[in-house]
């Protein structure tokens, strides 16, 4: 029921050429633009939903299609081959003719009331050749915005008999007064080409729907485009709207041209509304415009499509937008083998599975980035040649490795296939050879993207000093490599030893300009270290730790580094992005006081870590730089916080410092007053009461030494006056038995 009643409502809205919400004309046109309302041909399961219409440029469209016009209950009066109805202005609106033709001439009164309106249905419901040519008069105001002039199959020429306030005819083709809305086009007009009026601003529903051209061209003035403008017009084979200034194109603008093959976008086009390219089965290619937003519902149903590039600034596709086509029976039929090309995060990927189960709706259509993309076109136009394990191609006067099926377990690649020097490698190239280790010969200077993706036994490869540039992912999934020497590569892509679980030594020139990313080497869990060699790059290596060129950035600390301890050499102003993300054994780290900057994550997740120590010279620290891990319940609970406060980490910092108020800001435990002794953070005043303690003890030993010191010299000299006094009266005693002895 879903398919058909959609079918239904389609094939119903095209043959009568309304629409949902068909944009009002300019002037006269819009004064009494007539209500319109979704049609009632619904899925009902689909109405069961309450669903909110979205506009996009001139189209407003729910989830259902169809449209069909309210109609209001009138009172209907017949004077001759007219029936009509009375305005709110007491004027005539013809509703419908009987006229046999070919020539009509709508009257300018009838039964004395003055002719101002044209209504939907004036010119009949259905198709017919009854008019050639149609002549309304100048006191028409108003013409119905469904465009009562659809069903004249016939019909090559409009006229205006007297002077009109609202409408003019140019070439026989009706327009507005002031040129800028073309209201149509004569079905039956003769001419294969036609250029729309420059200064023309909208063309109405259905102007130049159905008609015998094969070439229209477009002003730049052009904005609007309405329903069924261009549809069922089956020569039209190509259509240029890039100097326009459409924002959207219409609903089913173009649908049912059926020798379309290929239409230009105007950079501005933002929505291509409901059933646009509906039945164009000519059209095979379609290259969308950059700033897209919408794709409606049915939009390229039934074309020639088999695969479409979508950008990334759509944000939304609706159901049946594209990949159906239709059956015998009128029922929707999905296209599995039909491809989608867009990023990886955006919603054409997401409508590549998209389903209702409500209605039992379910998309299973094929996905490719756009990088795989333009490497699947690459590798189809290559021009392939093969000597043994090795097929390649000839470029610019090299050699390029397509594939390499080797099982040596050494493998040595030649210089030259095919008297030819080998230069470089295509992506997946060496992705089934077997062998252990792979070294490449000199003269080779470039490896694409994925190179070795899935070598799952090669252990050690090395690189020419001649190589330049090793792509993205290039030993991506190598889950046995254990050593890699880049050779001279002074250029090197995004994650290239991304799941390389075993590796644990990297060496990479010292000419090295560029890694390609912001942390390189950061899945690399086994990892000890990194090395650079001498050269003029950006890059170098301390320890094993990789750094700017200058020293002064801390870029990536190998993860499974064997110290527990590590001092950040003096010097280095700032730890980069993820540089100690994920280490496993590190415990304790000393940062100089010349290091300013910590970024984002530079710390995260190392478990092992429990403290660390910031001066107050740290100005700038990024998002989750320190104290946090991963939180494991977020890998079965999306709901969860994907990073929590480590519960045993100790930031110490000095109060009011930056690092200080990010502890706090982040509720990480802080301590302050504290200086770093040996491998130890002790409080200050600890250390100042025992500063204290031992000065009094001190002062107290020195006191009693002088107090010592006093008495002994006291001693002495009470000693050397005894003994003076000895001697003097020993020597006093020897005088007296000298005068004796006279």
């Amino acid at each position: 029921m879903f398919e058909y009643k959609k079918l239904i409502a389609f094939i119903s809205a095209l043959l009568i050429g309304a629409c949902a919400a068909a944009a009002p004309t300019a002037g006269a046109l819009a004064d009494e633009a007539e209500t319109t309302t979704a049609s009632e041909e619904v899925s009902e399961e689909a109405s069961e939903e309450d669903t909110e219409p979205t506009t996009y440029g001139s189209a407003v469209l729910g989830d259902e299609w169809g449209a069909q016009q309210v109609e209001e209950e009138k009172d209907l009066k017949v004077s001759g081959d007219f029936t009509y109805s009375l305005t709110n202005d007491d004027t005539i609106c013809i509703e419908g003719c009987t006229a046999e033709g070919p020539e009509l001439v709508i009257p300018a009164e009838i039964d004395g009331k003055a002719v101002t309106e044209l209504g939907k249905n004036s010119l009949g419901k259905e198709p017919h050749s009854k008019y050639t040519t149609i002549t309304i008069p100048g006191s028409i105001n108003y013409i119905s915005s469904v465009n009562p002039f659809i069903f004249c199959q016939s019909l090559t020429e409009i006229k205006i008999d007297g002077d009109s306030e609202d409408f003019t005819v140019k070439d026989g083709i009706l327009f507005s007064k002031d040129m800028k809305t073309l209201v149509h086009y004569p079905i039956a007009k003769p001419g294969k080409s036609y250029t729309v009026p420059d200064g023309v601003d909208t063309i109405n529903t259905s102007a130049l729907a159905d008609t015998e051209l094969e070439e229209i061209k477009f002003p730049a003035t052009l904005e609007v485009l309405g329903d069924y403008a261009i549809s069922t017009s089956k020569n039209i084979k190509s259509i240029d709207l890039s100097a326009t200034k459409l924002s959207a194109t219409g609903n089913f603008a173009f649908a049912e041209c059926s020798a379309l093959t290929e239409i230009k976008f105007p950079e501005s086009l933002v929505s291509i509304d409901g059933g646009a390219f509906w039945g164009c089965k000519s059209l095979k290619e379609i290259k969308l415009p950059r700033y897209l937003i919408h794709v409606g519902q049915n939009a390229f149903l039934d074309t020639g499509l088999t695969e479409i590039v979508i950008p990334d600034s759509v944000t939304s596709i609706d159901y049946c937008a594209l990949g159906y086509h239709l059956s015998q029976a009128g029922e929707y039929v999905a296209d599995d083998s039909f491809l989608i090309v867009a990023g990886n995060d955006s919603a054409a990927k997401t409508y590549c599975k998209d389903s209702d189960t409500e209605s039992g709706y379910q998309n299973n259509f094929q996905f490719m980035t756009n990088e795989e993309y333009e490497l699947k076109k690459e590798m189809e136009g290559l021009t392939r040649r093969s000597i043994e394990n090795y097929e390649f191609t000839e470029k610019d006067g090299g050699i390029y490795i397509i594939t390499c099926t080797s099982s040596d377990q050494v493998l040595n690649v030649p210089d030259t296939l095919d008297g030819l020097p080998v230069k470089g490698a295509y992506p997946s190239a060496f992705s089934s050879c077997t062998s252990e280790e792979i070294n490449l010969p000199e003269g080779m200077e470039s490896l694409r993207e994925m190179a070795f993706y899935n070598c799952a036994y090669l252990k050690t490869v090395v690189l020419p000093q001649s190589m330049k540039t090793i792509g993205n992912n290039c030993f991506d999934s190598c889950t046995s490599l254990v050593s890699a020497d880049l050779g001279g590569a002074t250029e090197i892509g995004e994650g290239i030893f991304t799941s390389c679980d075993l590796l644990s030594s990297i060496t990479f020139s010292g000419n090295c300009t560029t890694l390609g990313s912001l942390v390189p080497f950061s899945n690399c869990y086994a990892l000890e270290e990194i090395n650079v060699t001498d050269g003029d790059g950006n890059y170098c290596s301390k320890d094993g730790v990789l750094f700017s060129k200058d020293g002064k950035t801390l870029i990536k600390y190998p993860i499974n580094r064997y110290s527990k301890t590590y001092e950040v050499p003096k010097g280095t102003k700032e730890i980069a992005k993820y540089a100690f993300t994920d280490s496993e054994v590190v415990e304790d780290i000393v940062l100089p006081n010349s290091v300013e900057s910590i970024g984002e994550f530079a710390f995260y997740n190392c478990k092992a870590l429990k403290k660390l120590r910031a001066h107050k010279g740290i100005n700038n620290i990024g998002e989750f730089a320190f104290g946090y891990i991963y939180n494991v319940e977020y890998d079965t609970d999306q709901t969860a916080d994907r990073e929590h406060v480590a519960e045993d980490f100790k930031l110490y910092a000095p109060k009011g410092s930056e690092a200080y108020d990010y502890a706090k800001k982040n509720g990480i435990e802080v301590v302050t007053g504290t200086v770093r002794l040996g491998n130890k953070n002790i409080s200050l005043a600890f250390i100042i009461a025992i500063c204290g303690a031992a000065g009094a003890a001190i002062i107290g030993l020195i006191t009693t030494l002088m107090i010592k010191g006093r008495r002994k010299k006291k001693k002495a000299a009470e000693q050397a006056e005894r003994k003076k006094k000895y001697a003097e009266k020993k020597a006093q005693s020897g005088e007296e038995k000298n005068d004796e002895a006279e």
